[in-house]
């Protein structure tokens, strides 16, 4: 048998991902598809208008009421080679390339 208590919940929208950090980016799903909602409702059809209303609900519920944004991670910034070593190191190929001196 499984494990309950260590299952994750489904969720429809993975508000873990740095896509949904800007505040913006999350305005713009929950406009989008409440206008979506609304266009359908104007047009007479109650089936769809009621089931895009419902999911622009869950987005506002998701995105605004619930979210908790990811931790940010840092990336560890690696430190500058020596420019001595990058200098003394030259290809054969690169000195075939340089025109002859005059």
């Amino acid at each position: 048998m499984t494990d309950k208590k260590n299952k994750q919940p489904f969720y429809l929208i993975d508000t873990d991902a740095d896509f949904y950090r800007p505040l913006g980016v999350r305005l713009a799903i929950c406009i989008s598809v409440a206008c979506w909602a609304a266009i359908e409702i104007y047009n007479g059809d109650g089936f769809w208008g009621v089931l895009s209303g419902a999911a622009a609900a869950y987005c506002v519920y998701a995105l605004f009421l619930s979210y908790n944004p990811p931790p940010k991670v840092e990336v560890p910034v690696r430190p500058a080679d020596d420019e001595e070593e990058e200098e003394d190191v030259v290809t054969e190929a690169a000195k075939d390339d340089e025109p002859p001196k005059a």
